[in-house]
This record gives structure tokens, C-alpha cells and sequence, in this order.
């Protein structure tokens, strides 16, 4: 595989970071990474496919990058394609999971894990099962808002349910979401606890970084959340010195965002760069 001075990703994980995984992408020391990213992060969370409650892009190899190198990742620009999204404050949904709503979805109708999904009608009951038809989704709103945007992407404005409604039976065009992607659009729910606040719009990645050592879910590479995976009751437990195979990539900070330079740990050949 020859490396290339620009590379197109728009493929995506099943929420895992696995060094193992072999590269599709490879770019030149110096080249540029143009990704069509996935809208994040509540969509991954209602999807139980994913295994990370993330759906990142595949990674690229970067050329001439070594186990303890850093690579500077410098962001150029960040367009959002989105004409609308939804957001709010996540509850857990009891039953549905093995100790970790992220990483470990198990149906509560027929028990298997990390099910494939399908959307029956809006609201907060749309995501069931494939296999069986349950209710499935790990995450439900306690409060929550549909935000449309203007056309220059540069403000956003919460709807009434009527407009939100409207958006979520139609929630993949109207969240653009890449034709690789799976996440199940987050408008399907339609909430609309919050009408007519408007707010400017600053986008950012919400996870940006190098491959983990160790095969890892997306959001669990991070010093914090990576901390839930220590002795867990799922298949991917680590112990607590494991957990410094992690990279952070999972920033989930605004300051990650068009102008910013990251300096991220090279932990396999290639470092593996990666967004969401």
C-alpha cells in the first residue's frame, strides 16, 4: 500500500480501536486527511451495533511514524453537514446493558448481545431489536431539545414538536449521515423539552487521536471513561495497568477544533490516526 499525500476516509469502526485491524488508508508524512465523519455522539448511543457508544472513522496510517514518535495532527478546517441534531441529558435504561450502556447492549427480549437494530415509526421507543422487536435502545433523553441550523451552518435554533416530528421520520437527510455510517439518527426521538433557543455554532471533534496498544472501545480511550473498563463484567475488561495503552483520543473537549494543533502518542507502527 502506497501512502498518499491526501487520503479520503469514509468508512467507519463497529466502535472498537483494534491495532490488529488491517489499514485500508495510509498517508505521507506531511499529507492531509479529509474525513466525512459521522454526526456524534448520541446517534452511536442508541445504536447497540457499535460496541464503543462511538462510530470513528477507520484509521490512517501515517508513514514513517514509530512506537514512541508523536505525530502532530493539525486541524484545518471543520464543516458541519447536518441540517438538524438532537441532544440532552442521558439516562441508562436498566436491563439493557452488561454493566457499561456503551460498550455492552444486550437485548432484554432475547438476550443477544449487541444487536443488530431497526426504526418502527418516532420517539423514544423507535430503535427495537432486529431479532425480536424489543424496545432496545440504552439510552433514553430526561431532557432534550431538536436543533435545526441555518444555511451557512453558523447558527442553530431548538424546534417545536411539530418541526421535530416532521424531522424524525425523516432523521438520515436531515443528519446526512455518511452512506458507511450504521448509528441510527438521534432526531428519530424527536425532543422538544427546550423551543426557540438560539445558540451559535462552533463545531468540534469530539474524539481525535492515535490507536491504543490494545484493542479498546472509542469512548474508552480516555483517562477518565477508560476507567469503567477496569474489572468490568463484559468481554472487554482490562486491568488498571492495562489502561495506560490507551492513547486519550476521546477528548470530548470544543477546544479540538479548526486552528488546533493535537501532539498524540504513537503507540503502534503508524500511530493510526483517527477521528470522529
Amino acid at each position: 500500500m502506497d501512502a498518499k499525500q491526501t487520503v479520503y476516509v469514509n468508512t467507519f469502526t463497529d466502535g472498537m480501536l483494534d491495532p490488529a485491524l488491517e489499514m485500508e488508508y495510509k498517508v505521507k508524512d506531511g499529507g492531509r486527511i479529509v474525513a466525512n465523519t459521522t454526526p456524534g455522539c448520541w446517534g452511536p448511543m442508541i445504536t447497540p451495533a457499535l460496541r464503543g457508544g462511538h462510530e470513528v472513522t477507520k484509521p490512517v496510517y501515517v508513514e514513517g511514524a514509530e512506537v514512541g514518535d508523536a505525530v502532530a495532527i493539525r486541524i484545518k478546517s471543520i464543516e458541519i453537514t447536518s441540517q438538524a441534531t438532537a441532544s440532552g441529558n442521558d439516562k441508562a435504561v436498566d436491563g439493557r446493558f452488561v454493566g457499561d450502556p456503551f460498550v455492552a447492549v444486550k437485548c432484554p427480549g432475547c438476550g443477544q448481545m449487541h444487536p443488530k437494530t431497526v426504526i418502527k415509526g418516532i420517539g423514544q421507543e423507535a430503535v427495537r431489536c432486529a431479532n425480536c422487536g424489543e424496545d432496545i435502545t440504552p439510552f433514553v433523553f430526561t431532557n432534550a431539545y431538536t436543533m435545526a441550523f441555518n444555511d451557512n451552518k453558523s447558527i442553530g435554533l431548538t424546534l417545536s414538536q411539530e418541526a421535530a416530528e416532521k424531522i424524525a421520520h425523516d432523521g438520515k437527510n436531515y443528519m446526512n449521515t455518511p452512506e458507511n455510517s450504521i448509528q441510527n439518527p438521534v432526531v428519530t426521538f424527536a425532543p422538544h423539552d427546550i423551543i426557540g433557543a438560539a445558540a451559535r455554532t462552533r463545531p468540534f471533534l469530539g474524539q481525535l487521536g492515535t490507536t491504543p496498544s490494545r484493542a479498546l472501545p472509542d469512548s474508552h480511550n480516555a483517562g477518565d471513561f477508560g476507567q469503567a473498563l477496569i474489572d468490568a463484567p463484559h468481554e472487554y475488561a482490562i486491568t488498571k495497568p492495562q489502561l495506560e495503552e490507551r492513547t486519550d483520543g476521546h477528548l470530548d473537549i470544543s477546544r479540538v477544533r479548526a486552528g488546533a494543533v493535537l501532539v498524540c502518542p504513537v503507540k503502534v507502527p503508524g500511530g493510526r490516526h483517527l477521528p470522529w
